[in-house]
């Protein structure tokens, strides 16, 4: 099971976040000291009655720092209720931002992005100047034209993540390539949260997913993934250590904003017991149900795919961790068995469990599996992520891996989780739809 980003694509992403909304409302400054200067992007990303998503890109465009403050008025009386990637205090009108760990040391020409969601009243103006460790920064300002949106959240419109890298290409595309991508781009697809970043980091990355998402009025969906002994030894080998599994599940919880569905740690029912390091993993796998159900999320335990382990040994295994917290179990993350096919396979093993609802990943699907798990070529896109309410167990159909991102270093592919044009236009073109 692939990690779905290396360490890079994550924090690229994040310091994308400003850059992608800032045609929404922004306000860009430059200081006049040339020894001592900045730029900020702010834009207003998303807004309802009442509430707005801020997005903000500060620039050093001083001397090297190690760690930065950002202080800025509103006009309008707004206030800000939370932030990531970033720790805001407010007094008054006034508000100052700080950075967290993993974003304070900003080199010249360096960025930092953080997001905030805020509160107003009447009017929802820009901040006009801002000041960077007590240099003013000040320029022009471009109102946002963004109408203001009573936000919609529902479990049937899930979140598009423009910070992917299959969005990133998308978008700097153009003719046929362009297209196919958009098929990918554009399609909703879940955030894997994993240990290749310290506890801190992926709560504020939660904190940021999640939140756009909220602000957006859409639903998130994350993949966890970090359980110890992950994969065992394999291409996404690695995992947090025994000792600080429930810690990390607890950080990266802590980050979550509004009722994300969550596709729990694919493969570790799968591989229970297949080899060492493994700790108490029903034990593991029944605190992060709880502790992620307490902070807002619906929970599904993935159970691997049809393929793999009999219905009657996954209940058995799904048993053993209990539904007391989670929803629903998850099916084919990750891998190619057909909608159809694990539909059946779904509904064998909700039988033997009381009933319980579960989800497939039909992101690689549309032309089944020929057998390999890793890269395989000839595969197709699946159906398009919807809910479901036919009478059945079957839940939803979500795109849980990421179409595009390589498996690992195997049919030629490259690293796990790096990005592969070449599949990826493949997997679109042979969509059927």
């Amino acid at each position: 099971m692939p990690d779905p980003r290396t360490r890079t694509a994550l924090t690229a992403s994040v310091v994308a976040v400003g850059l992608v909304v800032a045609a929404a409302g922004a306000v860009t400054a430059a200081q006049a000291a040339p020894t001592n200067g900045c730029r900020v992007d702010y834009a207003v990303s998303s807004q309802w009655t009442g509430g707005f998503q801020g997005t903000v890109d500060v620039t050093n465009l001083g001397s090297p720092v190690s760690s930065w403050e950002l202080a800025w008025t509103f006009a309008d009386g707004q206030q800000v209720s939370q932030a990531w990637n970033g720790t805001a205090q407010q007094t008054g009108s006034s508000v100052v931002v700080r950075n967290v760990a993993h974003n304070g040391a900003l080199a010249t020409g360096a960025s930092a992005s953080f997001g905030f969601i805020g509160s107003w009243q009447g009017a929802n103006s820009v901040p006009v100047s801002f000041s960077l460790g007590g240099t003013v920064c000040t320029g022009k300002v471009t109102p946002t034209t963004e109408p203001t949106q009573e936000p919609t959240p529902t479990p049937s419109a899930l979140y598009v993540d423009t910070t992917t890298q299959a969005y990133t290409a998308w978008s700097t595309s153009s003719g046929t390539t362009r297209t196919l991508l958009e098929k990918i781009a554009l399609t909703p697809q879940s955030y894997w949260v994993g240990n290749w970043d310290d506890a801190a980091h992926a709560r504020d990355e939660v904190a940021d997913y999640t939140g756009r998402a909220v602000a957006a009025g859409r639903t998130p969906l994350l993949t966890v993934y970090a359980i110890p002994g992950r994969d065992c030894g394999n291409h996404s080998a690695g995992g947090v250590g025994t000792s600080e599994y429930a810690r990390w599940i607890d950080t990266v919880a802590a980050g979550i904003q509004g009722e994300p569905w969550v596709v729990l740690e694919p493969d570790a029912l799968a591989q229970l017991g297949d080899c060492s390091g493994q700790g108490d993993r029903v034990g593991y796998l029944h605190y992060a149900a709880q502790v992620l159900s307490e902070a807002g999320a619906h929970v599904y335990i993935d159970a691997g795919h049809s393929a793999w382990l009999s219905a009657g040994e996954v209940a058995s295994r799904l048993q053993q961790v209990g539904f007391d917290h989670a929803e629903g179990f998850a099916l084919n993350t990750s891998n190619y068995r057909t909608t159809a096919e694990s539909r059946a396979y779904g509904e064998q093993v909700s039988a033997l469990v009381g009933g319980k609802p579960f989800v497939i990943d039909t992101s690689r699907n549309g032309n089944g599996s020929n057998g390999e798990w890793c890269n395989p070529r000839g595969r197709a896109l699946g159906e398009r992520p919807r809910l479901v309410d036919d009478g059945t167990h079957l839940a939803a159909l979500l795109w849980v891996k990421l179409p595009g991102e390589s498996d690992g270093a195997c049919n030629g592919g490259p690293a796990a989780g790096a990005w592969w044009q070449d599949v990826a236009l493949e997997l679109a073109a042979n969509a059927r739809w």
